[in-house]
């Protein structure tokens, strides 16, 4: 496979294409960027900034060519969220926070790339992710409306300081912004029911309204961007201090981990309806954090992948990183020709942009789904979901994870255990409390333990198993632990069944196993507890295991499959 992917047979056609669909994007991210900008609290010409050299650097280095990178809500307000409480937005010092926030974020994506640590993935289940992203969006939308409707408030990182301020600074609403911004959403809307989706509305919007404001609007009040420098951003490195990093580690650990969470599942929905890549996670950690680092050297916030402009990447024919390419080329010539433009944009206008494209993110049809099937989860989506909106965005992704693991810890502390009877006219045994005809043996006791016997669980299984034991009483012949889904065994699971063995003993009762897989007979066999039970009591299945107690003058020896061992 080539480093760049490209389908075969790529024609002078399907680069026109590609041309095509990256101007496309250029004109869905120019209002993007300048909107994420002012989201994550620096002037808006650093969002177009963070649109260059990371999208340039990402599309040369990553596995797959439609994923398109740059400012994000998310991003922007995990940027505002981490630094706001150490410098003030907007002021000199928070810009210096927030590029070395991008170098830092970036840095760590790197290491975990070249340490191939792609499997970080896996600590976000899908319901903290989709709470943690219903949350971002709630405080994305409640964050802008001050901005909306004109209000000047003191704001704050949480849902409850944003809406307390909007109240207590309700009566300064200015009424031609509140009207420029409500009117830009409805607007929105609109064209989104009525007009080709390839239409580019937020452009036509930003034009319409900054002409409006600039031939008419003087005496309006309404504050726009005023002036955007003009000119591509200069080389530069970011300050680092020690101090510094220790303060932004924390914001940066998110950030990369929702990043790269946000890249590859984008690649993911993409990729299976093209065969010529596949998304390579390990690579993707590396393009991401190659691209933050690069793009902190030319003033760049931090980045993300955007699913609605990848998609629009793909849905326009879009098929190489030419695609990418394209839109960075536009981008150049804005910055350098367009700037003085964008002086009468009213920035109500942006909010509004911004309010529109965060709000599919809040994900309300997946809370739907875990209504009718999984309780638990919808638990966990909530939890996650107040706590990211109550106690911030850091702590609510740190507290889904943990959540996350303690659930995963609770499966696994108490897996499912099921005594099975025999069906009826065959030698299929089954869980008596699931199927209502399935008999059980009399004086035999039959249990299907569904997990490996760990440290984690060997304390429940022996509980259980010893509980089952006391309900048979004193008429129990054998225990038959059928053994097909014990994966793995440890010392501590040895440990538990040793002591239960020889409970069993005391009692006159056997106990054989059945259909061990080999990596746990070799595991009895080293231990000695293979050799300490017998052959006579290993069996493949459970029905020759209760033929050989019904007649013990079957031949066991140790050349029984039962007991193969490495």
């Amino acid at each position: 496979m080539p480093w760049l992917p490209t389908p075969p047979n790529y024609s002078k056609t399907e680069a026109l294409t590609d041309l095509s669909s990256g101007l496309t994007l250029g004109i869905l991210l120019i209002p993007q960027a300048m909107a994420y900008g002012m989201l994550a609290g620096v002037d808006p010409v650093y969002g177009l900034y963070a649109a260059l050299v990371p999208m340039l650097v990402y599309a040369l280095l990553a596995s797959t060519p439609h994923v398109s990178v740059g400012p994000t809500a998310l991003a922007s307000l995990l940027c505002l969220n981490g630094l706001s409480g150490i410098a003030e937005p907007f002021s000199a010092e928070y810009l210096g926070y927030v590029i070395v926030l991008a170098a830092l974020t970036g840095l760590l994506q790197l290491l975990f790339g070249l340490c191939r640590f792609g499997g970080i993935v896996s600590l976000l289940s899908r319901p903290v992710l989709s709470g943690f992203v219903s949350a971002a969006a709630v405080l994305i939308i409640v964050s802008q409306l001050d901005t909306l409707l004109g209000i000047e408030t003191s704001g704050g990182g949480y849902l409850h300081q944003t809406v307390f301020s909007l109240w207590e600074n309700i009566s300064g609403l200015h009424l031609p912004s509140t009207l420029l911004g409500i009117g830009a959403l409805f607007l929105l809307f609109v064209a989104q029911r009525w007009l080709p989706a390839k239409f580019p509305t937020m452009l036509v919007l930003l034009v319409a309204s900054t002409l409006v404001v600039g031939f008419w609007g003087g005496s309006w009040g309404v504050a726009t961007l005023e002036k955007i420098p003009s000119g591509l951003p200069q080389f530069s490195l970011p300050a680092f201090e020690f101090t510094t990093l220790q303060q932004l580690l924390p914001v940066a650990a998110v950030m990369a981990l929702i990043s790269f969470i946000e890249t590859l599942s984008i690649g993911k929905a993409f990729s299976p309806q093209h065969n010529y890549y596949r998304v390579l996670p390990n690579r993707e950690l590396v393009a991401l954090g190659i691209s933050k680092i690069a793009g902190s050297f030319f003033q760049a916030i931090p980045t993300s992948a955007s699913f609605s402009r990848s998609a629009v990447v793909e849905g326009a024919g879009g098929r190489t990183a030419l695609s990418n390419v394209a839109a960075v080329v536009l981008l150049v010539a804005v910055l350098l020709y367009f700037t003085p433009s964008f002086y009468h944009l009213p920035i109500s206008v942006l909010a509004a942009i911004i309010i529109f494209s965060v709000r599919n993110l809040f994900d309300f049809a997946e809370m739907k789904r875990l209504w009718r099937l999984a309780p638990k989860e919808l638990f966990t989506l909530l939890i996650t979901f107040f706590f990211t909106l109550f106690a911030g965005l850091q702590y609510g992704i740190a507290g889904g994870v943990l959540l996350s693991l303690f659930f995963v810890f609770l499966r696994a502390a108490r897996p499912h255990l099921a005594e099975l009877g025999r069906v009826p006219g065959t030698n299929a045994f089954r869980n008596v409390e699931r199927f209502s005809e399935a008999e059980a043996e009399q004086d035999v006791l039959i249990v299907r333990f569904d997990a490996e016997l760990y440290f984690g669980n060997a304390e429940y299984f022996r509980d259980q198993m010893e509980a089952l034991v006391r309900q048979r009483g004193e008429g129990l012949r054998a225990v038959v632990l059928d053994g097909h889904t014990i994966n793995d065994i440890d010392t501590s699971g040895v440990f538990v069944l040793t002591g239960f063995l020889d409970a069993l003993e005391k009692q006159g009762t056997e106990l054989c196993l059945c259909g061990m897989i080999g990596p746990v007979r070799d595991k009895l066999f080293q231990c000695g507890l293979m050799e300490r039970m017998g052959a006579e009591h290993h069996f493949l299945s459970i029905q020759s295991a209760l033929v050989y107690l019904d007649d013990k003058q079957n031949d066991r020896g140790w050349d029984s499959p039962a007991v193969q061992h490495a």
